[in-house]
């Protein structure tokens, strides 16, 4: 027999190093060695279970338990080993006494989630347990006591309370919303529908009734579409095709017929879910009325800003051209040429001021091509640094605040120069007893059309004038608005730089404060590529031709034969039309041309459409527009492509001469 009265517990155990530890001589047990086989057996079974066992025996209920018991205890478990078991459960004593009893009396007691009130740690909580009581008989058959595998299933049973409250709650809710559905479906102005995957109607709300006169019966299980416009039907299936895709609708007009047959424009809002279309149409003809008659108002007050602004800087612009001319004219029949120089260059420059005029009206509408390239702004800042001092006078300081690490951005540098301008012009009017200008540009962050945050080129325009306020800010970009008075401004500043800003793919931002300045802020997109080589130096004054063919499609007769002239002079061989037809005609039938000359707003076939059919036959011809207007023929970004480039009238013959011979030129270098 072994020497050790505890060779029936495990070694490594922190429970049985407690029951080693405990002074067992003063127990109701006695001493190690006086307990029973039977009970020895039943301690050594409880700590070979992984389950959580107790041992209750003797005639106190002397307590034992195993390791997988010790978390269950809480903070009794430094007092729990040899402790009558009534004293240490006295907290939930009566609420189990009958189950020990039972226990003790032979008959063995099961419990499932019993709720027991008890401190653990600290604090009172409400526990649940499952737990089984068998009595513990000695080999005699004599009841001494009881044994127990239990199970503390408190957090399974909170978590099912919890669960079932959340659901409670979810049925409450879904309960409140499925009413509060209901009622708008019912009380709502707007047509709720339901159609399935084929285009069929499910379910209508009443308002199909007042508002297009058909009872429900009248459209379940009836095609959508039939009660569309027929002009909107093929905008309709596209949107159903979306739908059918998994895409959310928003804001699509169509057309619906009513019972009378009247036709009235809704904007819907659709949802595909579980293979049907939940859809609501919003009646938007009386806004799409209000917005029309707002248009007409606009377009009837812009041109009454039109002629007090824009007529006045063309009668002026007249009168510079005619008056030179008349001047001109009387001189020559004076047989005097002295001075005429002179009352040329008069009208030249009058015509350049109507060209920038138009350029500006262009530039605002967004219609004029862009010839853009990689650029350093802060190169052309710093380039306008003496333009700027000496437009803006002595009573303005011009200050530069310019980054030397700024990125490419892409650009039209002629009109990046004309928004800088005008945005230094505007400076200056807000300054008319004199103050400070800075210019600046930066490298930042800016959110463009597309929403989305990016790097940007940021070129400010700042000042320390009057400032604006903010309901002049918010009409800055309007065409034709302008706070100067009648006849001294076209109020085409701020929308020419703005139409710039939007055709680079950037945007414009004011901020300004009354009586302290105004600063506006040019966002250009960061480019990543890089600045191309400089081109040649192109030759001074006009060069003759070799007798290269050049065909001239112009309607205007006086500019098509001034054009004839100036070619012919210089050795050209010239051919004109007045339509493209005969241009055309010519071009399939093979005459050899070295160069197309085309107006853009040619009568039927305008001139971008002759040069793309004039290239199925010579793919690689060089084409020169040359117009007054771009919007027939253009996309609003149009970037002119490979052979082709486009001079905008008025031009003066020197630099058409000089394109001409630089595009024949190019044409030949292989």
């Amino acid at each position: 027999m072994s020497s050790d009265p505890f060779s029936f517990l495990p070694k490594s155990s922190q429970t049985a190093a407690d029951i080693r530890a405990f002074d067992w001589a003063n127990s109701p047990l006695g001493q190690p060695e006086q307990w029973s086989q039977s009970l020895r057996s039943l301690l050594g079974t409880m700590f070979s279970s992984p389950h959580a066992m107790f041992v209750a025996v003797g005639p106190e209920l002397t307590f034992f338990f195993n390791d997988a018991y010790r978390p269950m205890l809480g903070n009794r478990q430094s007092r729990a080993i040899g402790q009558p078991f009534e004293r240490l459960w006295e907290d939930v004593w009566s609420e189990i006494r009958p189950d020990v009893a039972a226990a003790l009396a032979g008959e063995p007691v099961f419990r499932s989630q019993l709720p027991l009130t008890m401190t653990r740690h600290g604090y009172e909580e409400l526990t649940w347990w499952t737990y089984s009581y068998s009595p513990f008989l000695e080999t005699n058959g004599e009841i001494v006591g009881m044994w127990c595998i239990t199970t503390d299933v408190t957090e399974g049973v909170r978590s099912a309370q919890e669960l079932a409250q959340l659901n409670a709650t979810l049925e409450r809710e879904i309960s409140e919303r499925t009413r509060e559905r209901d009622q708008l479906w019912n009380i709502s102005p707007d047509l709720y529908v339901i159609v399935d995957r084929d285009g069929y109607y499910r379910s209508v709300n009443p308002s199909w009734h007042s508002e297009l006169g058909y009872e429900t019966h009248e459209l379940v299980g009836h095609r959508f579409d039939a009660l569309v416009h027929p002009d909107d039907v093929a905008g309709n299936r596209a949107a159903f095709a979306e739908l059918m895709a998994g895409h959310t609708i928003n804001d699509r007009q169509f057309r619906m017929r009513s019972k009378q047959g009247e036709y009235c424009w809704y904007a819907w809002t659709c949802v595909p879910e579980d293979n049907v279309i939940y859809a609501a149409g919003r009646n938007v003809q009386q806004r799409l009325e209000m917005e029309e008659q707002l248009r007409q108002s606009q377009k009837l007050e812009a041109i009454g800003r039109l002629t007090g602004g824009i007529a006045h800087d063309f009668n002026n612009i007249l009168a510079g051209i005619g008056g030179a001319l008349e001047l001109v004219r009387a001189r020559l029949a004076q047989g005097r040429t002295e001075g005429i120089e002179r009352f040329m260059d008069a009208a030249t420059s009058s015509v350049g001021r109507a060209a920038a005029l138009t350029h500006r009206l262009l530039a605002y509408s967004r219609q004029q091509p862009l010839s853009l390239t990689p650029v350093h702004a802060g190169d052309i800042l710093r380039g306008l640094d003496v333009l700027l001092q000496r437009t803006l006078g002595e009573t303005i300081v011009v200050r530069s605040d310019i980054d030397d690490t700024l990125w490419l951005t892409l650009s039209d540098i002629s009109q990046l120069e004309n928004a800088i301008l005008n945005l230094a012009i505007n400076a200056r009017d807000a300054m008319p007893g004199g103050g400070t200008l800075t210019v600046m540009a930066r490298n930042s962050r800016a959110v463009l059309a597309d929403g989305v945050e990016e790097d940007v080129v940021e070129v400010s325009v700042s000042d320390t004038g009057s400032g604006m306020s903010a309901s002049t800010i918010a009409r800055a970009f309007d065409p034709f608005f302008t706070t100067k008075p009648v006849g001294e401004g076209t109020g085409l500043g701020l929308s020419m730089v703005d139409g710039f800003a939007r055709q680079t793919g950037g945007r414009v931002d004011i901020r300004s404060v009354l009586g302290e300045g105004t600063t506006v802020s040019l966002f250009l997109p960061r480019h990543a590529g890089h600045v191309p080589a400089p081109a040649e130096t192109p030759r001074e004054g006009p060069r003759t031709g070799g007798g290269q063919h050049v065909m001239i499609v112009e309607d205007d007769e006086t500019v098509r034969e001034l054009n004839e002239d100036v070619l012919r002079e210089l050795g050209y061989t010239v051919t004109s039309h007045a339509d493209a037809y005969g241009a055309l005609e010519a071009v399939e039938r093979g005459v050899p041309i070295d160069l197309l000359v085309t107006d853009v707003g040619l009568p039927g076939l305008n001139g971008r459409q002759l040069a793309e059919r004039a290239r199925l036959a010579r793919p690689r011809l060089p084409v020169l527009f040359v117009t007054g207007y771009t919007w027939d023929a253009f996309e609003p970004s149009h970037v002119l492509e490979a052979h082709t480039h486009m001079l905008t009238k008025p031009f003066d013959m020197a630099t058409f001469a000089a394109r001409v011979a630089a595009m024949l030129d190019a044409a030949t270098t292989p």
